[in-house]
């Protein structure tokens, strides 16, 4: 006599089959779909530059390190001892020359400004954030320099803070071009700060260059008859 097995049984072992083939799938598509990431960490060698400063409670730690093509630039911000944000670390074209504090757009928040050299063409740049909220803003970079301004332009930037603006000054050659010389005179662009975080310029300045004044003079000794016999 054989003994029949209850329908209800085989289906329930066909759910517990298919169940289980559909969990092997779901587990093998997820696994396939997951992708390893890289990530490629420049090790920054020598400190360049370092310098800390200060505005109400908070204090500002600046350092560039050299890498084989420009520094990294470091950040940090502290109250006391304590870090009250996660450090700033980018990499820079060309060697950070200055850092300084500054509230261009007059709202009470700090505003750091790192000045670099010797990027492309010798140009100069500039690093600027803003400090809201325990957190930094980033200040937009400066606007590409117009047609007129950018006549004999090849670079040597220097900045600086005066009162509420950025200056900007650099020579002026008589071309572009590497046979182009130095026309003696140099051209000074100020830019104010906005609320939308904008640097525009607002007064541009040409200044010639002092004359050079030869300190060597040449005496020469009066003539003098002699005295008749």
């Amino acid at each position: 006599m054989k003994l029949l097995t209850p329908v209800w049984q085989l289906g329930a072992a066909a759910l517990v089959l298919l169940g289980s083939c559909d969990s092997a799938r779901s587990t093998t598509d997820t696994s396939s779909g997951t992708a390893t990431v890289e990530t490629t960490v420049t090790t920054p060698g020598d400190v360049a530059f370092s310098r800390d400063l200060s505005q109400g409670e908070y204090r500002f730690q600046i350092q560039s390190n050299t890498l084989d093509n420009g520094q990294q630039l470091t950040i940090k911000t502290r109250r006391g001892d304590a870090l009250v944000t996660d450090p700033v670390r980018l990499n820079v074209k060309g060697n950070v020359t200055d850092a300084v504090m500054g509230d261009l757009n007059g709202n009470g928040n700090p505003e750091l400004y790192v000045f670099t050299s010797g990027g492309t063409m010798g140009m100069g740049g500039v690093e600027a954030y803003e400090f809201v909220d325990k957190s930094f803003r980033p200040i937009q970079a400066l606007p590409k320099l117009s047609n007129d301004l950018a006549t004999g332009y090849k670079g040597e930037d220097k900045y600086e803070i005066r009162g509420n603006r950025l200056v900007r000054t650099y020579p002026v050659y008589t071309g572009t071009d590497a046979s182009a010389t130095a026309t003696g005179q140099s051209q000074t662009v100020e830019y104010q700060l906005n609320a939308q975080g904008l640097l525009t310029p607002t007064q541009t300045t040409p200044v010639e260059a002092m004359p050079k004044i030869n300190s060597t003079t040449t005496t020469t000794a009066p003539t003098t008859t002699p005295p008749k016999p």
